[in-house]
């Protein structure tokens, strides 16, 4: 498979479930400033989460993987 769009030095995927059950996973790519830590690009992904899903906020999450976008 062959990508023409620009993509993030990372890929990730979250999936958080709010209280009344109902769950949200996001996917995409990402390439974080320098000096950004695992805990920071979370906490950003989770933030954007509740813009996109106001329902998420306050929700558990259930998966978190953020790697290497490579080949």
């Amino acid at each position: 498979m062959q990508s023409n769009t620009q993509q993030g030095s990372h890929m990730y995927v979250l999936t958080m479930q709010n209280r009344q059950e109902s769950a949200c996973t996001l996917s995409g790519t990402y390439t974080p400033p320098p000096g950004l830590t695992r805990f920071d690009i979370l906490a950003q992904l989770r933030l954007d989460a509740v813009r996109q899903y106001p329902s998420m906020e306050g929700a558990v999450v259930l998966h978190f993987a953020f790697e290497p976008n490579t080949v």
